[in-house]
């Protein structure tokens, strides 16, 4: 059956590619829509007139409004989280629509669907749902060494196996084929399209060029895979995950990632090369971007509730100014073992029932979060909330002071 529907909902519309997918057919005049959790916030970064309507993968029962007239649906899955697929791949298919996944080159039609991680599992739930696909398998993408992003201004990236080669393509490319996809559904319908950057470029020449790019020298510091493995097995809370990606790291110095030609076959121009990604994201790499990239790893990290996770944007020499109790004088805390012995001290009668973060806000060197806690004492059994801002200072890619402000006094919750 033809879709003749040409309404697009672009699922992920404020990420790296999604974003680039909601301008180009805004741009070419065609109906578009993004779904976003927070709809306020997806307005103030997406073109003018785009319609964003609310909606989240995590609350399947909320799409239904935003695939109403949808005919072409862009889709990226948010997380490492399978249980709503099968509810999200049936909401797709309630009406005949083209889906076009951006899935993962590691994904294979010889393994069980079991074996083939998150990616493969979306794959999976669209090819039962009854739903017209196309799968977009996409090698690594040049954004993600935007993780350096807090190192490279710098002079040094220090990470493990410098000498992996990589293919990795520009989001925009991404962006692009998707594009090509969703607008002639019917010639892509059931197609698997295996999609790389132009090139095999290692990592140690990546550092390089970014170097290039953001006009200082940028070399590479080889770090011991035993200490890339408790840094990532921190950040990402999953060990496993964390071994298994540096386990394919290490294999790529003899065995670099294929190239493939697709990005060209289907747009009809050539994908762009690693040195065009890094110009293009050159600010990303200067000092305050790095303050950025804390700032926006912080923040995650706390929306998640994965706080055994910020010790490492934390420095060992931390120092923490706050208030001993709510309107008190600040005190000051040095070091991460005090910092740390404090809080489990003044944390040891309290459950934290929630905690609202709102931010990140920039300035130069330095970035504020806004919390709200809501907040039982055990002892007495009142349930309060209140409100404070943390103002923290970056150096060297970790985080050296926190500043800590109350609000208010907590207010009895009713």
């Amino acid at each position: 059956m033809s879709i003749t529907n040409p309404l697009t909902l672009v699922i992920g519309a404020t990420g790296n590619v999604g974003r680039h997918v909601v301008r180009t057919l805004a741009g070419r005049g065609l109906p578009v829509r993004a779904l976003a959790r927070d709809p306020e916030r997806a307005r103030a970064t997406l073109p003018a007139g785009v319609d964003v309507a609310a909606g989240d993968l995590t609350r399947p029962e909320t799409l239904a409004p935003a695939l109403d007239g949808v005919g072409r649906v862009f889709l990226l899955w948010p997380s490492f989280d399978p249980d709503h697929l099968p509810a999200v791949a049936a909401a797709l298919a309630t009406a005949p629509r083209h889906v076009v996944y951006l899935s993962a080159m590691n994904v294979s039609d010889d393994r069980p669907a079991a074996e083939n991680g998150i990616w493969g599992a979306v794959e999976d739930a669209l090819r039962h749902s009854g739903v017209r696909w196309t799968m977009l398998r996409a090698g690594g993408f040049a954004s993600n060494t935007l993780d350096w992003a807090a190192q490279a201004h710098t002079g040094v990236i220090r990470a493990p196996y410098g000498r992996a080669g990589r293919s990795l393509i520009h989001e925009r490319d991404l962006a692009d084929v998707a594009v090509v996809a969703l607008t002639d559904p019917d010639r892509h319908a059931g197609a698997v399209h295996l999609l790389t950057g132009p090139e095999t470029i290692t990592q140690a020449e990546q550092a390089r060029q970014i170097g290039e790019a953001i006009g200082r020298p940028v070399r590479w510091d080889e770090q011991p895979p035993d200490e890339a493995l408790a840094e990532l097995a921190e950040r990402f809370g999953d060990a496993e995950f964390a071994a298994a990606g540096l386990a394919y790291w290490a294999t790529l110095a003899d065995q670099p990632e294929p190239v493939v030609d697709t990005v060209e076959q289907l747009t009809g121009r050539p994908a762009r090369r690693f040195r065009d990604w890094a110009a293009d994201h050159a600010a990303d790499f200067l000092p305050a971007a790095g303050v950025r990239s804390v700032a926006d790893q912080y923040v995650a990290l706390m929306r998640a509730g994965r706080l055994y996770a910020l010790d490492a944007l934390m420095s060992p020499d931390l120092v923490r100014v706050a208030p001993m109790e709510t309107g008190g004088e600040p005190v000051e805390r040095r070091g991460m073992a005090e910092v740390v012995e404090n809080a489990d001290r003044l944390l040891a009668d309290v459950e934290i029932h929630a905690v609202d973060v709102d931010g990140p806000f920039l300035a130069t060197g330095r970035f504020a979060v806004r919390f709200r806690f809501d907040q039982t004492h055990t002892p007495t059994g009142a349930r309060t909330s209140t409100t404070k801002l943390s103002l923290y200072t970056v150096a060297d890619g970790r985080i050296v002071r926190e500043e800590v402000f109350y609000y208010d006094a907590p207010q009895a919750v009713q």
